[in-house]
């Protein structure tokens, strides 16, 4: 048999050099007739040597025109196992291709069925991770699925391989592969650069580019890019990222549990279609647009709720900022009134500079008073010329009468200001007038238009794209800890972007799509640089090390402190789920709000600045310790864990596994488990054994909670 199998691998060898005689290419295809494992064999074989010889995905069966859906669909996403994908064409014959395409359908391909086969680790620095620790053929979809397919959509083999679903809302992981893109044409052919028209806005070509790009800045720079995150490291990254908090305890031990080989990109899916996602990115733009303070005291609930909307529904990212710009209406009427409520004081520079920075990645703020000193494309009229279009909003004070018959004041915006020209000193004194331009687009003195609704309409026509250019930054940064620039809204020319290439094509595939935020956030999940691991050589850290002013090279998952909400959410997660308690949404609490302002000083300026202390110090751990609530749910929770601990060294480090997989969504490694053990055999010498164990699960959940792991998204 293994002379076979090395006659056979130098036929697939020969036919993929185009080195096959008339009689070896009949002896070929009498193997592949006679057995399916060698037709299996033989699509991987010619799969592999395409990324050893051309550092790109050369897809299995490159060019046939027979091959069976199963395949074709994943040869169509295969192209991102690529480095550098170099312009190449394919070697093969179209004589020959057509030939191998007829035999392998005479064999039976069209029968086979490859799901979860992975590729050699020898392929390991080239191919894209898929789920589970290995690099493998994990298919992004195409679209959302929807909720509620049942499991008749499956196939057999995988209703033979897969576990029970994780327990989330939304799409089942076994019906992923129907919505997968259908095949590529081209997908046989090394990989090269696309633009979005072109790949059809397919989200497997598109994540395939983002994968191509990053690789070959590691290439460049000659970067030992990090392992693929275990299933625990990934998980809990996931959920922080899509949803502001660690998952809880069953919902990272069912992840773990399963073997689905398309697990990863199920709960990716799942999770963007769940409620959580739009409630984290509500908050999220909650306060960036007016504050965690609210210092103008605007109605901080109904833009929030306007948000959720917005993003429960994944509306266009461009037409969330047009209400945002052209809001008109009571601030509990309509919620999007209240970002420019929020900074309509001081001539609306505020408002000027806030949406500058959010909404188109630049910050103008400095030019309110002169050009500025590094962008010589930033100028002071520039500034006043954006003011312009918020010269006719004013704020006014309502009182109404609310249901229970109490008086209630609101705000009410609306466009009542007279038109004109606007005006402005220069820093020699000398008084200029602008009138509002944007994009080289004038509205005249006399002009009877809303200001700001024709603002919204130059945004959407922008031919620089400044709106998806400043989204697609801020998301990247969301999702890997650094944005492509920083600061991550100074865009411009004075400010050098890290990837180039990547922010362009990325900029015209989200305003391509219609600037859909929840597709943004998938194709940035489902790359292989989200699968990789924080852990990496001390080599590659010094070469890739944004932390000390280095360009962010994305060969690692980059450690970085949770914000104060995440900390606050997971902090709940990890006590109820270990206490098998119910879990709620914190959101809109008025103990979580009072929680986050503590880490929160406002300044009271005219620019409404706020700055977050939150760092993950000492201080803060102090504040986390001393909390009263906690005081009284950590010794109950410990209560709860050890109810069912039986007094044996197995019983005992049960309570162990239950808080460390609640906490950080691991299990406790050796160093732990010795500790805990010294920990509760020292405590035994004084108390009962049931109050020691007891007291060291509550030691150690504090311990847990009050460490640089549990308050870190790595």
């Amino acid at each position: 048999m293994k002379n076979l199998d090395d006659n056979f691998l130098t036929l697939c060898n020969l036919w993929c050099e185009q080195q096959l005689s008339v009689e070896s290419f009949e002896e070929l295809q009498t193997l592949l007739r006679s057995d399916r494992e060698l037709q299996r064999t033989f699509v991987e074989f010619a799969q592999l040597h395409g990324q050893l010889v051309w550092d790109a995905g050369v897809t299995a069966g490159s060019g046939l025109t027979c091959i069976p859906p199963d395949i074709a669909s994943r040869s169509a996403i295969d192209g991102r196992f690529s480095n550098e994908g170099r312009q190449r064409k394919s070697r093969y014959s179209p004589k020959l291709v057509a030939t191998m395409a007829a035999c392998l359908l005479l064999a039976g391909v069209a029968a086979m069925s490859w799901h979860g086969r992975r590729v050699s680790q020898v392929a390991h620095n080239s191919t894209l991770p898929g789920d589970g620790q290995k690099p493998g053929f994990d298919s992004p979809p195409s679209g959302l699925a929807q909720p509620g397919n049942s499991h008749e959509d499956m196939t057999r083999n995988d209703k033979a391989n897969e576990l029970k679903p994780l327990p989330l809302n939304g799409v089942q992981p076994e019906v992923i592969s129907s919505e997968i893109a259908s095949a590529d044409p081209d997908a046989g052919r090394p990989a090269k650069s696309v633009s979005p028209t072109s790949a059809g806005l397919d989200d497997a070509s598109i994540i395939a580019e983002i994968d191509r790009l990053i690789a070959a800045t590691w290439s460049d720079y000659g970067v030992v890019v990090a392992d693929v995150a275990d299933d625990h490291e990934w998980v809990r990254r996931c959920f922080l990222t899509l949803t502001g908090r660690i998952p809880s305890l069953p919902e990272a031990s069912a992840f773990a549990a399963s073997t689905s080989p398309r697990k990863r990109t199920a709960l990716v899916v799942s999770l963007l279609d769940d409620l959580r996602y739009a409630e984290n990115l509500s908050v999220t733009w909650t306060n960036l647009l007016i504050g965690r303070t609210n210092a103008r005291q605007v109605d901080q609930e109904a833009l929030y709720g306007f948000l959720q909307r917005q993003f429960r529904e994944n509306r266009p990212w461009m037409e969330t900022v047009g209400e945002l710009v052209a809001a008109e209406g009571r601030s509990d009427q309509n919620g999007a009134t209240n970002f420019l409520l929020a900074h309509l004081n001081d001539q609306a520079t505020p408002a000027t500079a806030v949406t500058a920075r959010l909404f188109l990645g630049q910050q103008v703020q400095c030019t309110q008073c002169h050009d500025h000193p590094f962008a010589k494309d930033r100028r002071q009229d520039e500034f006043w010329s954006l003011n312009a279009f918020f010269k006719q909003a004013e704020r006014r004070p309502l009182t109404v009468t609310a249901a229970d018959g109490t008086s209630q004041n609101v705000w009410t915006l609306a466009d009542t200001g007279s038109p004109g020209m606007t005006f402005y000193d220069t820093l020699r004194g000398q008084q200029k007038a602008v009138l509002p331009e944007f994009d080289g687009h004038t509205m005249l003195a006399d002009d009877s238009r809303s200001r700001r609704a024709e603002l919204v309409q130059l945004l959407a026509a922008d031919s620089r794209q400044l709106v998806a250019r400043a989204m697609v930054n801020r998301t990247w940064a969301q999702v890997f800890g650094h944005g492509f620039t920083s600061p991550i809204d100074d865009l411009g020319s004075h400010n050098p972007v890290s990837h180039p290439e990547l922010l362009e094509f990325l900029t015209r595939s989200f305003a391509e799509s219609d600037y859909d935020v929840r597709r943004l956030m998938r194709w940035l999940t489902l790359s292989r640089t989200f699968q990789l691991s924080s852990l990496q050589t001390e080599e590659s850290v010094a070469v890739d090390d944004p932390q000390e002013g280095g360009t962010p090279l994305f060969s690692r998952a980059y450690p970085r402190p949770m914000g104060p909400e995440q900390v606050y959410d997971s902090i709940r997660i990890a006590i109820r789920s270990a206490a098998d308690q119910p879990i709620d949404s914190s959101i809109g609490s008025t103990h979580r709000r009072q929680w986050v302002e503590q880490f929160v000083q406002s300044y009271g300026t005219d620019e409404n600045d706020e700055q977050l202390a939150f760092e993950g110090n000492i201080a803060q751990a102090m504040l986390m310790m001393n909390g009263e609530d906690l005081q009284d749910a950590i010794p109950l929770t410990a209560v709860e864990v050890t109810k069912a601990v039986k007094e044996n060294p197995q019983g005992i480090l049960k309570s162990l596994e239950r808080i460390a997989m609640a906490t950080l969504n691991r299990e406790p490694s050796e160093r732990e488990e010795k500790i805990f053990r010294g920990h509760y055999r020292t405590l035994t010498h004084s108390m009962p054994t049931d109050v020691a164990i007891r007291t060291a699960t509550e030691d150690m959940l504090w311990a847990y909670l009050n460490s640089s792991e549990f308050t870190s998204v790595h």
